[in-house]
């Protein structure tokens, strides 16, 4: 009767262990598939997030691509405008030197003009000064001037 409650127990331990095992096993499978779903799901919001990442630094790239080649075309017609302001204001220059020099001889023109009436006017105050002399000397003697 040991015998065969020994087996009995044996057979009912195996059972039982064969039994939580197999629950083991399932619980195992289960909570695998369960991590590999979970494993997948961050795979895939990682590659979505790489890929949203990508496209807003593209779209940045695009972005600052036009602003650079925008700003590189300002600059270059600024450039011309500026070459084109110092072609005129040099031309402009030049010609104001040159209306200076004209206006430099006008003035020595002008001045030796003024001095030379002056001359004049002395010389003539002279000569009336002298013929009023002579008019009064010739009158003084009897004479008409």
């Amino acid at each position: 009767m040991i015998i065969i409650g020994l087996l009995l127990v044996f057979a009912w331990s195996k059972a039982y262990y064969e039994n939580a095992l197999k629950n083991i096993s399932i619980e195992y499978s289960k909570s695998m598939e369960k991590m590999q779903q979970a494993t997948g799901k961050v795979v895939l919001e990682k590659v979505n997030e790489t890929f949203e990442l990508k496209e807003s630094f593209q779209k940045d790239k695009e972005f600052f691509e036009k602003r650079d080649y925008d700003l590189s075309t300002e600059n270059e017609a600024l450039r011309k405008e500026k070459e084109e302001l110092q072609a005129e204001l040099n031309s402009v220059k030049s010609e104001l030197e040159g209306q200076k020099s004209k206006f430099e001889k006008l003035s020595l023109q002008f001045q030796q003009v003024q001095n030379a009436l002056i001359n004049a006017n002395e010389q003539i105050s002279t000569l009336i000064y002298r013929n009023q002399e002579l008019c009064r000397k010739l009158e003084e003697k009897g004479g008409e001037c």
